[in-house]
């Protein structure tokens, strides 16, 4: 439905003074409506990203945390400052224990938080202390060797708790504290 009178409006994007054939018309052309949604998404996508930024804790949110026994995701995600997505990793993974009441509901206990930051400490030689490359395996000889996979073989050395180190790209093992768990399994 056309109509003969004309509105004056002023444009929502560029704020000049146009003259609208409908009582809905918001910008004065087609330039002016594509340059404003590109920035009213610009400025949610900055909105989102300020939303995401970590949150830092009061203490009294802090105390009411630590009088708890055991803990949803989203609070062990807010005790530890890291994402959701990486507490479920780490219950995927194994390497965080936790428990479903429900389809919605997962719990962590305390106590087992604390155990997530008492895993083994990582063996760290110094570089004048390591065998000469010569007197060790890489994993490629490993498996070419002994015909095991790799997952295999680091199973092996984190079983029974073998010093490795690496040197560029390689993971280096040494022959003399690996041949007897080798000579073992085969």
């Amino acid at each position: 439905m056309s109509s003969n009178f004309t509105i004056k409006r002023k444009c929502v994007h560029c704020k000049k003074t146009f003259d609208a054939k409908t009582t809905v018309t918001r910008y004065c052309g087609k330039l002016c409506n594509k340059r404003h949604n590109a920035a009213k998404q610009r400025n949610d996508k900055l909105e989102a990203e300020k939303q995401r930024r970590p949150i830092i804790l009061s203490p009294q949110v802090i105390q009411n945390i630590q009088g708890v026994e055991y803990l949803n995701t989203q609070k062990v995600a807010l005790l530890l400052g890291v994402s959701r997505n990486l507490i479920y990793h780490l219950i995927n993974t194994g390497k965080l224990n936790a428990y479903n009441l429900s389809i919605r509901k997962t719990i962590v206990l305390k106590k087992d938080i604390d155990l997530l930051f008492q895993t083994r400490q990582l063996l760290v030689m110094p570089n004048s202390k390591l065998p000469k490359t010569t007197d060790c395996y890489n994993m490629g000889e490993l498996h070419a060797k002994f015909g095991m996979s790799e997952s295999a073989i680091y199973t092996l050395i984190k079983r029974y708790d073998i010093a490795k180190f690496h040197i560029g790209r390689f993971t280096y093992v040494s022959k003399k504290s690996i041949h007897p768990f080798l000579l073992n399994q085969n």
